[in-house]
Order: structure tokens, then C-alpha cells, then sequence
């Protein structure tokens, strides 16, 4: 038995594979203050019992959050002598041009705890400085009475030669054995100092609460009689056991956010190009997945300034969910969001104190929303209230409030597909090849609106589309990513040479893979960073396996051409093309097998107006759980259940495949 589970800000979520193929959820409220102790609730709720589960994969925000409130360790910075600034100086583009009042973002650690060592390589890795053993006691001693608990050490070139640090963070140890350590040529081992430099603090700064929670939620599932593997879900969508997982927490840090992308994916066909639509209560994130597969980022910000150098899934975030309010800028415009509401008070309707207009207000008021279905008839909604904060905002608007809730939603919807456009109309691709997996608890209600808005021709909604994080997690594969930073020209390069080159990046990950138990060989995938020389940034550019022959590595240069001609519209031909970072990805142990739906009941159906935009209509309103496989329903409809309401409009075509998804054909009539 696998169980994955997600701790969100507001929700723990669970689901459970069971072994004769059917499964288990819960969903209970989150506990900042000891995220563990939700997750034991949710195993109790679940009535799973943890002796017999084999797998348990745990995706978290924790370190997500640590960076975004600063709530990591403290953390000193050794670099080589004369570059103990680089973390405060920066680089030297701004977030608003022409914003005086900007300021650069705080690094993760105090300047006086940056200290330099005296030694020196250049870019091939010779020494110019040998490594002076005396001045490092000195450095050791400084270290010592600094008040710290872990230690992040970046010194220059380690990434062509990594002896000086490693003979660092040995004495480190052996001196100062109470202090987490961790060094720039395991956690990012890339050109671009700053960039390693930011991930490896990052990487310290989590480390001492990543391995407290490894050791917490290790003690806490053992109490409950668990025996089998304990997992963490990484940002680059796998899975690695939690103890390991702990060794680099930086590779943790978009977690929670890569388990639903995950989750989305595992319930379109297979090989289907989706964009998923993951709409919580506060924010949107959206992914593009070609062919089944999303692309991977070497690279995201936490905050603008702050780039960590680890692999991600690629995804964006906006400020849309059910609790963004709505409100008037300084022209007299309608905005909606990217400010929440949040959990508390929340939205109007929620009946907590709340007093602004927001997404779900407009929802209720529109007839979208049963206000005594909503999270399954735990938390009933005032549609009274709903009304009387978007009656303020229609005043102002000078319209009813049904125009007010409906130009609300609009807004909220043309924010979301603006979003989806930058991932796809802006970099080459049409989305009117994809299908939209729309999730989340607010995702289904606007999957359909947007995927019209945006000529998209098929929704797909997951079975407990608010759980699809703890799907990502249940269903996830065990995956290795390892990076290195090279250099070889198109007119020079042999293929023989980077095969050498992506011999121990291979060696790497079979190895990090076998450890987690990996059977067989993996899956491997293998990315070139190429760029035109001259150029500052490169693109990735597939090329299979490993094994790299002299036509696989032209074909790679030629195809590198037309994805810069596709993203900027031009190619340079005849200029020289330098590689500079070489990839490798392995994949081995997903569950592919998902559980069958449980069968369908008698619950009835019903009807009730909606406000569209065309007006208002009677949709039919349906529980989900009467609608088993091969089950159809046309639009105008409400599909109703515990943790998500689906939408249909006038024209679209519901039917639920095999799995349980909701596969929802939109009207052709009823596009732009």
C-alpha cells in the first residue's frame, strides 16, 4: 500500500492505494504550528492502518515557507578570500527601473558571517592559490565564535575541481562537528558564482529544520506501527527517501507545488499534451506539459533577486484563487487579486469577519456555489453576506451586483488565461493542441470558461480535484536530476568528448536511484545547454540517451537553431554555438497503475440558475458520485462534490472515462 499526502497552508490532504485496487482519502486542517500532526490526523481519518503501508510520500511546504518568512537556520558563508560580498552585491538588474524606493532582497544570513579563505583555482581548475591550511584554523576559529548552526562554503571554480572544498568542509566537520554543511560542488555544481553561491546558503539555511522534520515525522509514523519507507516529494516532481532527501533540502523547496503538476499528468492519457490549472484559494499555478511530460527549470527565484540553481518542475504562480479579492485601482479599473483573502477570514461568505468581495463571493452569488455543499456541507456559506460585500463594489462600479460578480470572475478568468498565454502563445506553442486538467478546489469551476476563452477544445478534471497533490505524491516515480557545467564549441566539439563528460553525471544518478531501491535500469534522458557564443543564457535541447554519437550531436546544434528562432524569432547561422551545461535525468518506480472509481450511487440530481455570460440558465446540478464510467451530461450543468464544483456551459459534453476523469468536450458553438 502506497499513501501519498500533501500539507498545504490550509488543508492536509491524503490519499491511500490500497491493495485491492481501490483507495482512501482525507482531508483535515493544516497545523502550522506542527505540520506532523496533521499528517497523523490524516492517516487516523483515513482509517488506513500505517503497519500495513509499504510507501509513504510526503510532500511539503516547509521549505518553501522557511525561505519565504525567513524562518531557517543561521547560517555563516566561507568563499574564497577577496568574494565574501558576492551574496550582498548581487547582480545589477533591478525588479522596477524606476522605482527609487527599490531595494535589493535581503540574503539568507548576516554579512558578518561571511569569511574568506585564502586559496585560489582558475577555470580549468589549476591551482593559482594553493589551498593555505593555517589561515583556514584562523577562518575555523572565527567560525567557531560565530553564533551559528550551519555553514555554507562556495569557493571559486569548485565546480571544474572540487578538492579545496572538500578539504574545507572535512576540517569543518572534524572541528566543528555540531554544524550542518553544505558545499557548492554537491548542491549546485554550475558556472555562474552567484547563482551556487545563493543555493548553497539556501541549502544550509534548510538543512537543520529538514533533518529536525525527518526526525520528527520518522518518530511519529513509527509511533502509529508504521514500518515501511518514508519519502519526501522533490521539486523536480520524484521522490527520494526522506533521510536522503534531508541531505539537500534546497531540492525540496518547491515540493507541495510539484505534486499537483504531478498529479494533473497522471490522469490525462498517456503521451497527452495538457496544461494543468491547479486554482486553490490564494493562487494559480499553471504547467505545460508536451507529449505527457513537463518541462523541467534548472533555475527559479524565490523572490526576485534570489535564483536557486536546482531542478524544478516548470512552474508559474499567480495570485488567482477563490479568495482574491476584488477592488477598484486608482483609475477606476477592476482588479482581481493577486491579495487574498486567505483562510481567515477568508472570503465574505465565509461567515469569519470577512468583508471584501472575493472570487468565491462572486461564485455564490452567481449560482455557481451550493452555499450548503461547499467542502462537502462542512463550512456553509452566507449568500447574504457574499452579497453585501459585492454590493459596495457594484455601487462603485455603478451596476447591479450580478454584473459586479460576474465582471469579478471574468477578470479572475482573463488573469488566468493571460498567464497560461505567457507559457505557451509567447514561447511558440498553441494551446489549442492541449487539453486543460483543471483542479484544485476552485480549478473545475473555470476550467471551462477558460479553456473556451482560450480556444482549448477538452477539460480534464481529476477524481477529488482538491486532493491532486496527494495523487502527484501517492502515484510519484523515484527520479534523479544531476547538472555540470562544461564547455565545448559547435566547430570544435567532438561527440566523443561530451560522451566522456556525461560519464559520471550517468554513474550518478544509476547510482542515487539503485540506493532508493530502484530495480532494473532507469530511464534515462540526457539535455545539452547550448547558446550562440557571445550570449549570456543558454536553451536546453534534448538529445535521448547517453550514448552520443558525432549525427546525434549535429542534430542537436541544428535543433538548437530552431528553438532559438522559435522563442526569438531569428537564428544566427554560421555563428559558432557553445555548450556549456550538460543533464542528465533518471526515472525508475512510478505507480502507473491508478486505482479503479468506486461505483456509482443513487444520490439525486437537481436544478438550479446559474448566471452566465449570456445571461441566466437552468443547469442541471449532479453529485459526482453518480456518475460512473461512460456516464455523459451536456452543459448547462454543475457537477457537485466534497472538495470541488465542476461548471459545464451551454454546448460542452461531459464524459467520465475509466479512471474516473471528467473529460469534458467544450462546445463548438460556444467559442470566440
Amino acid at each position: 500500500m502506497r499513501v501519498g499526502i500533501d500539507t498545504g497552508g490550509t488543508f492536509t490532504d491524503l490519499v491511500a492505494l490500497l491493495p485491492d485496487g481501490r483507495y482512501a482519502h482525507a482531508k483535515v486542517p493544516s497545523t502550522p504550528d506542527d505540520p506532523l500532526r496533521a499528517v497523523v490526523a490524516a492517516l487516523e481519518a483515513s482509517g488506513v492502518a500505517a503497519g500495513e503501508v509499504e510507501l509513504v510520500v510526503l510532500g511539503t511546504t516547509m521549505g518553501t515557507n522557511a525561505l519565504l518568512e525567513r524562518r531557517g537556520a543561521r547560517v555563516a558563508y566561507l568563499a574564497t578570500e577577496g568574494f565574501e560580498d558576492v551574496p550582498f552585491i548581487q547582480r545589477g538588474n533591478r525588479r522596477f527601473h524606476y522605482d527609487l524606493h527599490w531595494r535589493k532582497p535581503r540574503p539568507f544570513l548576516e554579512r558578518q558571517r561571511c569569511l574568506g579563505v585564502r586559496e585560489r583555482l582558475d577555470h580549468a581548475g589549476r591551482a593559482v592559490t594553493p589551498l593555505d591550511e593555517a589561515q583556514l584554523e584562523r577562518v575555523l576559529d572565527q567560525l567557531e565564535a560565530l553564533d551559528v548552526e550551519a555553514v555554507a562554503v562556495n569557493l571559486l571554480f569548485s565546480y571544474v575541481d572540487p578538492e579545496h572544498e572538500r578539504l574545507v568542509a572535512e576540517r569543518i566537520r572534524a572541528r566543528l562537528p555540531r554544524l550542518a554543511v553544505s558545499v557548492s560542488h554537491e548542491v549546485a555544481p554550475v558556472w555562474r558564482e552567484y547563482e551556487r553561491g545563493v543555493t548553497t546558503i539556501a541549502d544550509a539555511y534548510l538543512k537543520p529544520l529538514l533533518a529536525g522534520f525527518v526526525d520528527s515525522l520518522e518518530s511519529r509514523l513509527a509511533g502509529l506501527g508504521f514500518r515501511g519507507r518514508a519519502s519526501l516529494f522533490k521539486s523536480n516532481g520524484g521522490i527520494q527517501l526522506a533521510r536522503d532527501a534531508a541531505r539537500r533540502p534546497v531540492e525540496l523547496s518547491l515540493s507541495g507545488l510539484a505534486g499537483g503538476v504531478a498529479g494533473g499528468c497522471r490522469f490525462a492519457p498517456p503521451g497527452e499534451s495538457v496544461i494543468t490549472l491547479d486554482m486553490g484559494g490564494t493562487s494559480c499555478d499553471i504547467a505545460v506539459a508536451e507529449n505527457g511530460r513537463v518541462a523541467l527549470a534548472r533555475q527559479y527565484e524565490v523572490e526576485f533577486g534570489l535564483p536557486l540553481v536546482v531542478p524544478v518542475l516548470d512552474v508559474s504562480t499567480i495570485g488567482a484563487g477563490g479568495g482574491s479579492v476584488a477592488w477598484i485601482d486608482g483609475g477606476g479599473f477592476l482588479r482581481v487579486g493577486p491579495r487574498s483573502a486567505g483562510a481567515v477570514p477568508g472570503p465574505a461568505a465565509y461567515g469569519r469577519g470577512g468583508a471584501e468581495p472575493t472570487v468565491t463571493d462572486a461564485n455564490l452569488v452567481l449560482g455557481r456555489l451550493d452555499p450548503a455543499a461547499f467542502l462537502g456541507g462542512r463550512l456553509r456559506l452566507s449568500r447574504t453576506a457574499a452579497e453585501g460585500a459585492l454590493e459596495r463594489l457594484a455601487r462603485e462600479l455603478g451596476g447591479s451586483v450580478d454584473d459586479a460578480a460576474l465582471a469579478v470572475v471574468e477578470i479572475a478568468n482573463e488573469n488566468m488565461a493571460d498567464a497560461i498565454r505567457v507559457r505557451t502563445v509567447e514561447v511558440g506553442i498553441d494551446p489549442r493542441r492541449f487539453s486543460l486538467v483543471a483542479f484544485g478546489g476552485a480549478g473545475p469551476l473555470h476550467g471551462c470558461e477558460l479553456a473556451r476563452h482560450l480556444g482549448i477544445p477538452r477539460v480534464l478534471v481529476p477524481p477529488h480535484p482538491g486532493l491532486c497533490s496527494a495523487w502527484g505524491a501517492a502515484t510519484a516515480e523515484l527520479r534523479s536530476d544531476r547538472v555540470a557545467s562544461v564547455y565545448f564549441r559547435s566547430d570544435r566539439a567532438r561527440a566523443a568528448a561530451v560522451a566522456d563528460a556525461l560519464v559520471p553525471l550517468v554513474s550518478t544518478v544509476r547510482a542515487e536511484l539503485a540506493a532508493e531501491g530502484a530495480a532494473g535500469e532507469p530511464e534515462l534522458t540526457v539535455s545539452l545547454g547550448m547558446r550562440y557564443l557571445g550570449q549570456n543564457y543558454e536553451h536546453a535541447v534534448e538529445v535521448g540517451t547517453p550514448e552520443l554519437d558525432e549525427p546525434a550531436l549535429q542534430a542537436a546544434f541544428a535543433r538548437f537553431e530552431q528553438l532559438h528562432d522559435e522563442f526569438y524569432g531569428y537564428r544566427l547561422g554560421g555563428q559558432a554555438i557553445e555548450l556549456v551545461e550538460l543533464a542528465v535525468t533518471g526515472r525508475a518506480g512510478a505507480h502507473t497503475a491508478l486505482p479503479a472509481p468506486p461505483p456509482p450511487d443513487a444520490a439525486p440530481a437537481s436544478r438550479r440558475l446559474v448566471r452566465l455570460r449570456a445571461g441566466r440558465a437552468e443547469a442541471a446540478v449532479v453529485p459526482r458520485s453518480t456518475l460512473g464510467p461512460g456516464s455523459t451530461l451536456r452543459g448547462p450543468a454543475i457537477v457537485e462534490e466534497s472538495d470541488s464544483t465542476t461548471l459545464l456551459g451551454p454546448g460542452d459534453r461531459l464524459v467520465v472515462l475509466e479512471n474516473g476523469t471528467l473529460a469534458i468536450e467544450i462546445g463548438e458553438a460556444e467559442r470566440p
